[in-house]
């Protein structure tokens, strides 16, 4: 971490002390531990760095602070996670995600919309319960909801450039990029309508009651930003996902083409009947651009 070197001492010091406070995780009745990371009692220590108030110690004041740190770094993550909080209910999954999470990842950066970047990472890592598969593909799940709707955009190729055979022969040879807020999922499951579902009823419902049934069939779908500005998604054969995925690095479709022909007879077959139909469907769309736009580390790369 660095510091203004102009600052006081003593200023720097004092700060250093209130983030080590109330970085410390609450207790399930939002208390802050009795010891500090020096070894010294919080009750002792805090009268150095905090005047007391008409009705509050030092100690009772940081954990006021402490409180509002947790309750605000918790309630985000819920937000961002909507599908996983509802797998556990709330207790649960502060108890048992949240809170150790935000241990390992606390937010280095202003903005709370990148709090959760690395949960699904974290679940992947250390999360060890026989439902490990579902919790971490939901995570994935609600972190792409949450992606797609901040992500970045380029200008999007505009559907008056397939019109004439100048422009189509232009086409051909230009390099096209997917739109950062394109996300793909292939799953064993309908994890898609599992989680509609699920968003219907309030975590609390969910403690007390049977959960959605989740089908079993392998399904693959691209979630994305809609002409209005909001998240939606679609299923997508494996053919037509394949051949997207070869825009997100920047590709041609010439390039892409000569990409199909080495793949398989089925996908082939399938590309080779559709490709005008889906590139015509991408362009109305706006999934494709001729600007690369830079990713900020939200903005994860698909995932397929």
């Amino acid at each position: 971490m660095s510091y203004d070197k102009t600052a006081p001492t003593s200023l720097k010091k004092t700060q250093e002390w209130f983030a080590s406070i109330i970085t410390q995780p609450i207790d399930e009745d939002s208390r802050i531990p009795a010891i500090s990371p020096t070894g010294a009692s919080i009750e002792e220590e805090s009268f150095r760095f905090i005047r007391p108030s008409p009705t509050l110690r030092p100690a009772q004041r940081i954990e006021l602070y402490a409180q509002q740190y947790w309750w605000r770094l918790l309630s985000t993550l819920q937000e961002i996670s909507p599908l996983v909080t509802r797998l556990f209910g709330y207790h649960d999954f502060n108890r048992l995600l949240a809170i150790p999470y935000l241990i390992a990842y606390p937010p280095d950066h202003w903005s709370l919309n990148l709090l959760g970047i690395h949960l699904p990472q974290w679940i992947h890592e250390n999360y060890t319960s026989s439902d490990k598969q579902l919790v971490y593909d939901a995570a994935l799940l609600d972190a792409a909801f949450h992606e797609s709707f901040i992500a970045k955009a380029s200008k999007p190729l505009e559907a008056a450039v397939a019109e004439t055979q100048e422009d189509l022969a232009y086409l051909l040879s230009c390099k096209l990029y997917l739109q950062p807020f394109i996300q793909f999922f292939q799953f064993d499951y309908d994890l898609l309508t599992f989680r509609v579902e699920f968003l219907k009823e309030t975590p609390e419902y969910w403690v007390e009651n049977d959960f959605p049934f989740l089908k079993k069939e392998k399904s693959s779908f691209v979630l994305f930003r809609n002409l209005h500005g909001h998240t939606a998604w679609d299923t997508i054969s494996s053919a037509e996902l394949k051949l997207l995925s070869c825009f997100i690095e920047g590709s041609t479709i010439e390039e892409a083409c000569d990409w199909l022909e080495k793949q398989d007879a089925l996908t082939f077959k399938e590309a080779e009947n559709n490709l005008h139909i889906w590139v015509q469907g991408w362009i109305i769309k706006k999934w494709l651009s001729t600007i690369q736009c830079t990713n900020t580390p939200l903005e994860s790369s698909n995932k397929s």
